[in-house]
């Protein structure tokens, strides 16, 4: 027989008492096995929508980053169902930090610098999540990569020497006048589609982290077409760092103070 068509964890639960007994179990050894390494760790069992209630609870709490797993699968029934991880993206309005299924256990910066990729839209919100990556990147002393993603064009067309430029000077414009004392920036323009480009330099350049934003309003709906910071999930080396593009966070350097929590030097 072949795979069933729809996933047993979205099938309603015919002992829910039993579920709740056995999700209870699994919160407390992780809290238990949190609080043995030194970390201060509480747990909270809720009922009903997953992002409803995980937003309810990053907003109770005051929270100032949502650290997500995703199993990233690539389900036949995505399109209709749509994914925890990808609809979070766009509600959620502080960053994500997320860890999908083939980011590297133990991903600790290779050598004695830390390897951040900024997946660069050029769009109208870039220069926010640049700001952020470019404080990240300075706290800790470690090489970005400016990245931005073009449609491959063949060298010999007309515009392909034309389109590389512009975008290579937009890319400048994003460091703006500032002067890095401690991290060392690049600005690099690839070809291809942009979610395989993306995870192919962060693969190719041993990335530790991989920094984009994620707008909270798409052409399309996330039910059926899930977004390119899900998809780069999906298949990431490395965690990835989700910026919705109109979150509530104003100031670039606040933000990193709060993400020294999670990546301490």
């Amino acid at each position: 027989s072949g795979q069933p068509l729809i996933d047993p964890v979205l099938m309603v639960h015919r002992e829910p008492d039993r579920m709740r007994e056995k999700a209870q179990t699994t919160l407390d050894q992780a809290v238990a096995a949190a609080s043995a390494g030194g970390v201060r760790c509480s747990s909270h069992l809720a009922r009903g929508d997953v992002v409803e209630e995980i937003a309810k609870a990053a907003a109770e709490w005051k929270a100032d980053r949502l650290v997500a797993g995703s199993h990233g699968k690539k389900k036949v029934l995505l399109h209709i169902l749509g994914s925890v991880a990808a609809t979070l993206f766009h509600r959620v309005g502080i960053p994500i930090l997320a860890i999908g299924p083939y980011a590297a256990s133990g991903n600790e910066p290779a050598g004695d610098r830390m390897r951040i990729v900024l997946a660069a839209s050029l769009d109208h919100t870039a220069k926010r999540v640049a700001e952020f990556a470019l404080e990240v990147a300075e706290e800790h002393s470690a090489a970005i990569s400016l990245v931005h993603v073009i449609p491959e064009i063949a060298q010999a067309h007309p515009s392909a020497a034309q389109i590389t430029e512009y975008s290579e000077k937009m890319l400048k414009r994003l460091l703006g006048r500032k002067k890095f004392r401690k991290c060392a920036p690049m600005c690099e323009v690839v070809q291809g589609q942009p979610v395989e480009a993306i995870v192919a330099y962060a693969r190719q350049h041993s990335a530790n982290i991989i920094i984009m934003g994620a707008s909270a309003h798409t052409a399309f709906n996330e039910r059926f077409l899930p977004g390119t910071a899900y998809r780069v999930l999906c298949e990431s080396p490395c965690p990835v760092l989700v910026l919705k593009h109109e979150s509530a966070w104003k100031n670039a350097t606040d933000e990193v103070k709060r993400y020294r929590s999670l990546h301490p030097v």
